[in-house]
């Protein structure tokens, strides 16, 4: 450390001048801390390097968080005499929580072991003896306190951390060394080889040569049973190369169809219409004959009387009025010539009115047979 001797007030009212050894001079600023020293004022200089760093509060929760006196004193660039004025208090809160989680138990049953029992009992199954735990509790920002428990194992220093809630004096681990530390619940039956295997943490350094953990895991494959062979397993890699290969060289054409076999089975369905042996397409649809509307032989027109009798009554009943009118109309054409009856037809079918062609209605063997192709 070097030694420096007052040479004056600096020309600005506001700085020392100071000189060394080897004559460098330096300039010291004139401040409250420098005039409370130069006056011996030490509750006064605390108060003010007090303020200048962290406030109480402050420096507690850095405490709280995990830190020491000196890490906070070093990042702080304060006293380490004056953190530890606060950090008192902050300890034995650790301190207490400490022991509160270490008597949670661990499992919702009657008999369930404390976390502290349990994590002493795995631990001297890994050589780690019970002075050799160190235990702290911490709470960061997010206002959650965490057990931490550190010890050392296969010469290489660990830590277990879980999350504890006092209000439901629970515990849940954080990372794999406090879950393989507190689980209670009993592993699974043996899964199939073709699934992962979930397995218990496995300390290389700590628990020695992998052979023996190797062995047992061989020997619970080999007494597991036999699982359903689905037949891929004995098929050779030639086999599978020559299949590979196949399938490259069918990439990218189609297949051939291939005709289908006829079957006589007929699924128990009912017949056809048509059997296939009776060559539908071959068949001949019956024709309907037109027929005359009256049967009875056409009769030869007698001549006409010059003077047609008189119809008796009897008579008159017994015919037709329809027959009356064609026999009438028959007489008529025959006594007139062809140019006549031409002009009078021609006639006739000005003064007929039209009328509305009717819709015929099908004969009985149009529905049966199928109405005939025109």
């Amino acid at each position: 450390m070097l030694e420096l001797e007052l040479v004056g007030l600096h020309g600005d009212g506001e700085h020392l001048t100071l000189a060394g050894p080897d004559g460098q001079r330096y300039r010291l600023l004139v401040d409250d801390a420098l005039r409370a020293a130069v006056r011996r004022d030490r509750p006064q200089l605390e108060q003010i390097r007090a303020g200048a760093g962290l406030r109480p509060k402050e420096i507690q929760a850095r405490i709280r968080a995990g830190a020491t006196a000196v890490e906070v004193a070093e990042a702080a660039g304060l006293p380490v005499e004056h953190v530890k004025r606060y950090e008192g208090p902050v300890l034995a809160e650790r301190s207490w929580v400490v022991e509160q989680a270490r008597r949670f138990t661990v499992g919702r049953a009657e008999d369930s072991p404390s976390l502290g029992d349990l994590v002493l009992d795995r631990l001297a199954t890994r050589g780690v003896r019970a002075p050799e735990i160190e235990w702290d509790a911490v709470r960061g920002q997010d206002r959650s306190w965490e057990l931490v428990a550190r010890f050392t194992a296969g010469d290489k220093q660990r830590e277990a951390r879980w999350e504890v809630d006092m209000a439901a004096r629970t515990t849940h681990a954080l990372d794999d060394e406090g879950r393989w530390l507190s689980e209670t619940e009993v592993a699974a039956a043996t899964p199939s080889r073709r699934h992962l295997m979930p397995v218990r943490l496995y300390d290389v350094e700590a628990d020695g040569d992998l052979g023996p953990a190797l062995a047992a895991v061989d020997a619970d494959l080999t007494d597991a049973e036999p699982e359903e062979d689905l037949g891929y397993g004995d098929l050779p890699a030639a086999s599978t190369d020559d299949l590979l290969a196949e399938l490259r060289a069918t990439r990218g054409t189609r297949p051939e169809l291939e005709p289908l076999e006829e079957d006589d089975d007929d699924w128990g369905l009912p017949p056809a219409a048509h059997p296939p042996a009776s060559r539908a397409h071959e068949a001949i649809d019956a024709q309907v004959l037109p027929m005359p509307r009256d049967a009875r032989p056409a009769e030869e027109p007698e001549p006409a009387p010059s003077t047609p009798p008189a119809a008796t009554p009897a008579a008159t009943s017994a015919e037709e009025p329809a027959q009356q009118r064609t026999g009438e109309g028959q007489g008529r054409r025959a006594a007139q010539g062809p140019a006549q009856r031409r002009d009078g037809e021609a006639k006739e079918t000005k003064r007929r009115p039209s009328r509305g062609r009717r819709a015929s209605v099908p004969s009985w063997d149009e529905i049966v047979f199928g109405a005939k192709p025109e």
